[in-house]
């Protein structure tokens, strides 16, 4: 029984990976551009667990829609990396998305004390 709720609860965990991640990425980028692998890596040590299969996909997408931009650097060690900024309007978009998660997150907060108080 307790392997089903843990199936269960990961399964949950990933759905909510996939809706929250543009939001991670972006919130990093906004305190320090960065390349993918750097990202990959800072999403990990924050226990964001992230493969580079989730990850260059949207920040392909995130620079089509203008949410970063992306430069080339070479930093003398071989080979140039890829860097990605947040753009204003990028900037303009996560301000936008942190206010409806403080939102949602609150109203998350006050059915799960409901829930709480009824076990």
């Amino acid at each position: 029984m307790h392997d089903i709720v843990t199936l269960h609860v990961n399964d949950w965990k990933q759905q909510l990976k996939k809706g929250t991640l543009e939001l991670a990425v972006l919130a990093l980028l906004k305190a320090k551009r960065s390349y993918g692998l750097e990202l990959l890596e800072r999403l990990n040590e924050m226990e964001i667990e992230v493969s580079d299969g989730s990850i260059y996909p949207l920040l392909s997408r995130l620079r089509v829609e203008k949410k970063v931009s992306t430069e080339w650097v070479d930093e003398d060690m071989g080979h140039a990396h890829k860097y990605y900024a947040l753009t204003p309007h990028g900037n303009r978009i996560l301000r936008g998305m942190l206010a409806a998660w403080s939102d949602y997150a609150a109203a998350i907060n006050r059915v799960a004390g409901k829930a709480d108080n009824h076990e």
